[in-house]
């Protein structure tokens, strides 16, 4: 019987806690009382030939009360331990057998936090969703089906072999690129924690028998890199979209047709400021009104991650608004409504930006021709990847999906781009 199947909806941290004691990384489960954290533990580490201790922690336990036997140890309300508990544990962590349990995870002014830090892989646990799954939970039979074992020798193997496998260059890519995203965005990940999360992704790599850490392995890092129940859908989405063939290339594509449009159109000449609109423009984000392109120009200057409804959309009764960049706007109500907001521009940047328009041109060309190829790539990897889940698959799938729709907008970007231009 596998894990999986015997942890409905709980497929993600059962891959977590294998990845902790397989790789040796210490694990904290956070979520509600009774949600089963501990038993995924228990059966992980019975799963792999071990056993689990288990241990409660109170505000007054002592450090020499702490247990060191099995070969995983489970610390139940791990973040209530006193300072002097506290370092003791951090002492023993470090050998992949801390699996820390918690309902909340504390806050950064907490002592407690710096010992959560610690704690390599995270699993967020919440109470069953699904009726099927609630109620095999409450009602049904006990299975005593016996579990799929994992041999200690494959994962003393495993670990071995990952200080000799290396990570291939668009993981790397990948990685710093995920690095300047979390900057750009305010969360923090210390050197450490990417230097272990890139050793969990190697151990896995040779626990499956790969040769190097490829790209199909960046979705493991949804168990390394979130700090709490409330960004992990955020993160999770952030690490799928650069987890697939293509999916670096295809942002940089993005944020760089952007780019260009935003200059095209803040270049000499090529809006007329003076021009009044026939509509009154609404900001989103602050409710503020403009009845002319420089009342609207200066806002954005101000206020540059506002931003803006279809005066058009909005007056129809269209409650599916789409939100406008300044830029994104200016060039909409000119292109697709006829307002007159533009000057021809034949500035000494005209041709430079006609040509780059051009390059970027052939690079979406280039992804479109690899789409097909690139599914069943993405497809075939997947499937050879036994630590993700089905989730994991069907959410990257439906993301790359999503990637035509994304090629169509970046194409939509670059016309603009020659529609101002030319």
């Amino acid at each position: 019987m596998s894990l999986r199947r015997k942890h409905k909806e709980r497929e993600d941290a059962v891959s977590a806690a294998l990845l902790s004691l397989v790789s040796g990384k210490d694990i904290v489960f956070i979520g509600p009382e009774g949600t089963g954290k501990e038993n995924i533990v228990e059966d992980v580490c019975t799963a792999l030939g071990g056993r689990a201790g288990r241990y409660t922690i109170s505000p007054s336990t002592g450090k020499e009360e702490l247990p060191a036997g099995g070969d995983a140890l489970i610390l139940d309300d791990v973040f209530k331990a006193n300072s002097g508990a506290m370092n003791a544990i951090a002492d023993m962590m470090n050998f992949g057998k801390i699996c820390g349990s918690s309902a909340d995870v504390p806050s950064e002014a907490d002592e407690a936090y710096s010992l959560y830090d610690r704690f390599a892989i995270r699993a967020f646990i919440g109470p069953l969703c699904s009726d099927e799954a609630f109620l095999s939970a409450v009602n049904g039979k006990k299975d005593d089906a016996p579990l799929e074992k994992i041999p200690a020798a494959d994962v003393e193997k495993a670990r071995n072999a990952a200080a000799g496998i290396p990570a291939d260059d668009d993981v790397l890519e990948t990685i710093l690129s995920l690095r300047d995203g979390f900057k750009d965005s305010g969360k923090y990940v210390s050197d450490n924690r990417w230097k272990d999360s890139l050793y969990v992704l190697k151990v896995a790599a040779a626990a499956a028998g790969d040769k190097s850490v490829s790209i199909s392995y960046i979705p493991l890092l949804q168990h390394m890199l979130c700090d709490s129940p409330e960004e992990k859908d955020e993160v999770r989405r952030a690490i799928f979209s650069v987890c697939t063939p293509g999916g670096l290339e295809l942002n940089g594509l993005y944020a760089e047709s952007e780019e260009l449009l935003r200059l095209a159109v803040e270049s000499k000449g090529a809006v007329d400021e003076s021009a009044g609109f026939p509509r009154m423009i609404h900001c989103y984000d602050c409710n503020s009104s403009f009845p002319s392109l420089k009342r609207l120009k200066e806002h954005s200057i101000s206020r540059p991650r506002h931003t803006y409804a279809d005066p058009h959309a909005a007056a129809g009764g269209s409650q599916d608004y789409i939100k406008y960049t300044y830029e994104g706007l200016v060039t909409l109500l000119s292109s697709k409504y006829g307002w007159d907001l533009f000057k021809k521009s034949d500035g000494p940047d005209k041709e430079g930006f006609l040509s780059e328009a051009k390059e970027l041109m052939k690079r979406k060309k280039a992804l479109d021709d690899s789409h097909e190829s690139d599914r069943s790539k993405l497809t075939e990897d997947m499937e050879r990847n036994f630590w993700l889940t089905e989730q994991d698959r069907k959410d990257i799938l439906t993301m790359f999906s999503l990637r035509s729709a994304e090629l169509a907008e970046i194409g939509s970007l670059i016309a603009d781009v020659e529609y101002i231009l030319e």
